[in-house]
């Protein structure tokens, strides 16, 4: 078996993130191909554990108690298994997961921790509790979005006036948010159909990065990043209408970058 090193959640993040250096991005795309078990590791990564957790809960009401655990017949205590969210191999995945549950139900302790979430997750699950009525009060008149986009811009030390105009997206607003001390801004638009989309910019590091294609809380996004500046257009189901989207703001951003 070729032998692959263990990426950290961490690293995992930033490379899903676009915010990977170029050797760890590199190696982790070399090791992609040759590890399956990363390839879950990354997918997972984005696995929202509540319903999984909530399904064998369910399940586990039903359970026989569990039996008492014998006393230790030696001095020496075996050490405890590893306690990280990716400790279980892929096969014993949903062993491991309610076995743990059922520690936890009967014990109190046992919840496993976490993995930490970059800015595209955070991002992902505001986006989703978008619905076509959520902007439709939102008409701005061009003085208007000029206004909150040179305000915008302010934040990202970036201009953002020159903003196209995507075929199919209508402008609704543009505001400041932000994720681990880092401006992010949001710009808000609907389709004709209603369908709410976001570009979003964040701070990030000085490797340029194409278009890439992908989903994340059921929502297509497109991600790049420009030197300096990270790029996420996200929104709706149709991955044909983003990709043609992304393709009018890369062009755009790869301009204001230079």
């Amino acid at each position: 078996m070729t032998d692959v090193r263990a990426f950290s959640d961490e690293e995992l993040t930033a490379f899903l993130d676009g915010e990977a250096d170029d050797a760890l991005h590199a190696e982790i795309d070399a090791a992609l191909e040759r590890d399956p078990a990363l390839v879950d590791q990354l997918a997972a990564l984005d696995v929202p554990l509540v319903p999984i957790a909530e399904a064998y809960e369910a399940l586990l009401q039903d359970a026989p108690p569990m039996p008492a655990l014998p006393e230790p017949t030696t001095a020496t205590t075996p050490a405890p298994a590893p306690r990280g969210r990716w400790a279980w191999g892929v096969g014993t995945f949903a062993t491991g997961l309610a076995a743990g549950l059922a520690v936890a139900m009967f014990t109190g302790f046992g919840t496993p921790e976490p993995a930490p979430k970059g800015w595209v997750s955070f991002v992902a699950s505001y986006q989703a509790l978008y619905t076509p009525e959520t902007l439709v009060l939102a008409n701005p008149s061009s003085a208007d979005a000029a206004l909150q986009l040179a305000s915008v811009s302010d934040a990202l030390d970036l201009d953002l006036s020159g903003l196209p105009k995507a075929e199919g997206l209508t402008f609704k607003r543009a505001q400041v948010l932000g994720f681990n001390d880092k401006p992010l801004i949001q710009i808000a638009f609907t389709r004709a159909d209603g369908t709410p989309v976001a570009l979003c910019i964040i701070p990030a590091g000085p490797d340029a990065k194409p278009v890439n294609m992908g989903q994340a809380e059921g929502l297509g996004l497109a991600r790049w990043n420009t030197p300096g500046y990270g790029f996420l257009l996200i929104g709706g189901t149709d991955t044909a209408p983003l990709q043609q989207e992304a393709e009018t703001f890369q062009s755009w951003s790869a301009d204001i970058a230079t």
